[in-house]
């Protein structure tokens, strides 16, 4: 139990460091007046419950699509506790989290994290369409227009070469499999290939994808409820949200400090300069909007934390147990 409450003192304590270190470089903001600024607290209720729905989503494209076999309670805590990670440690430690914890539920890590990475994919190709679309009808500087282009490209690129090897392989895995010829490695990739519910119904990522454009759907609804929260309203809301999450989480796909911080505030402050917010307004929502997501995923990765559901302990005994058992059949 000590070493639980050392694990998360520690995480707590590298967030804090990043947070001063990030918040000391918004400019000549007085604190004080931040706090003292009013902001109407039932949006932000309403942006904090929309963002912890997003997790639940999130989930769901597991339970209904990459590892139907898990239950969705537990994908959540999961979830929760990959992401919740990914705000208190830096360069994305969380996704290893979520590795460990859903590996310990399947007994495969390796299958785990390949489902991971498709997961991340379909994120990139959900943020190119977002992209794509505020290209047409936001005047970004030249400079950032040309970047956004570049990523977009390189983005579009690697989803379509993703797509043609996936296709590939599966066209070539009866014959892969029939032929004798074939030589052990590539018959234990095909069959390691096969473990991957993708593989068993392309279906699979017809399902995760929807359930992962509401995913981002309700991070975009969090977002439009923390503009009404400082007072924007209407089309401007709408529309400057879309750009604030496509620019925040494009530029969070680089792994960084814990949450992001710095380079999310950094994102929202240019983001909502192109919609004439003042400006003192923008450096509130830069703080706002990231406290939203603290707001909605530490409590939940705490308690599935302190629960005990998933345990570093238990993870490496379930690691050396494989282990064992493989030396034995052996």
């Amino acid at each position: 139990m000590r070493g639980k409450y050392i694990q998360l003192a520690v995480g707590i304590a590298i967030t804090c460091l990043f947070l001063f270190l990030a918040y000391r470089n918004l400019g000549n903001v007085n604190i004080a007046r931040l706090l003292r600024y009013p902001v109407d607290y039932f949006y932000v209720l309403l942006a904090v419950f929309a963002f912890a729905a997003s997790q639940w989503f999130r989930a769901l494209s597991w339970t209904r699509g990459f590892a139907p076999d898990i239950p969705v309670r537990k994908m959540f805590a999961s979830v929760c506790m990959g992401n919740g990670s990914n705000m208190l440690l830096p360069f994305r430690m969380g996704e290893a989290i979520r590795v460990m914890t859903i590996g310990q539920m399947r007994r495969d890590y390796a299958s785990v994290g390949v489902n991971l990475v498709l997961e991340r994919l379909l994120d990139v190709f959900i943020l190119i369409v977002l992209a794509v679309s505020v290209a047409f009808f936001v005047p970004f500087e030249p400079v950032v227009e040309a970047k956004l282009q570049l990523i977009r490209n390189l983005m579009l690129a690697a989803m379509v070469a993703g797509g043609l090897l996936l296709l590939l392989a599966l066209r070539l895995r009866p014959r892969v499999l029939a032929s004798e010829k074939t030589p052990a490695v590539a018959r234990r990739l095909f069959h390691f290939l096969d473990s991957l519910a993708v593989f068993k119904s392309p279906l699979v990522i017809v399902r995760a994808l929807c359930y992962l454009v509401c995913s981002w759907g309700c991070v975009y609804l969090s977002t439009v409820f923390g503009l009404m929260a400082v007072g924007i309203y209407g089309s401007k809301a709408w529309v400057a949200s879309l750009v604030v999450i496509v620019l925040t989480n494009l530029i969070m796909l680089i792994p960084s400090a814990p949450g992001g911080i710095g380079v999310f505030q950094y994102a929202c402050i240019y983001s909502l300069s192109l919609f004439d917010v003042h400006a003192f307004q923008r450096a509130i929502l830069s703080v706002l909007l990231h406290l939203v997501q603290y707001a909605a995923l530490l409590p939940l990765s705490i308690y599935y934390f302190m629960r005990g559901e998933f345990t570093v302990r238990e993870i490496y005994r379930n690691v050396a147990k494989r282990q064992r058992a493989r030396l034995s059949e052996r």
